[in-house]
């Protein structure tokens, strides 16, 4: 039997199998997704809230996005959304917009299967220099 022979025999096919366990394995592992909601808690800043953009990342990529923007003089509604998010563990990068500033705030979270997120930003939507010790990237430059 030829080298030939012998690849296309018996290593060929057992080379596609592989290859087919493979894709399958990836595949079940990208629909692997944990659901949670994520409720945004602005505090006594919920009525100079405007308009607010939220990324969902999960290491560099961004996974889910939100925005909502207030209809009237009274501040944003409450800001609740769904996520699906590969893992447990992630992060969100708010872009808050008070009207005469904008501040970008980052936070840190772990999600539960089911569960509810709060993220509280009212404190940092309060304080003057937009940082509220809790994130060192936290204020209006988003650092």
């Amino acid at each position: 039997m030829s080298r030939y022979d012998l690849f296309r025999r018996r290593i060929a096919p057992i080379a596609f199998l592989v290859a087919i366990a493979l894709i399958a394995r990836d595949s079940c592992e990208k629909q692997h997704r944990t659901h949670a909601t994520v409720e945004l808690d602005f505090g006594d800043a919920r009525s100079r809230v405007r308009a607010v953009d939220v990324r969902v990342v999960v290491g560099e990529d961004t996974v889910a996005t939100y925005q909502r923007t207030a209809l009237g003089a009274g501040g944003i509604a409450t800001c609740r959304f769904e996520a699906a998010v590969p893992g447990e563990d992630g992060e969100l990068r708010i872009d808050v917009d008070l009207g005469s500033e904008h501040r970008q705030l980052t936070r840190r979270f772990h999600a539960v299967e089911g569960a509810t997120v709060h993220v509280a930003v009212g404190d940092a939507l309060d304080a003057p220099d937009g940082r509220d010790g809790r994130d060192g990237r936290d204020g209006r430059d988003g650092r």
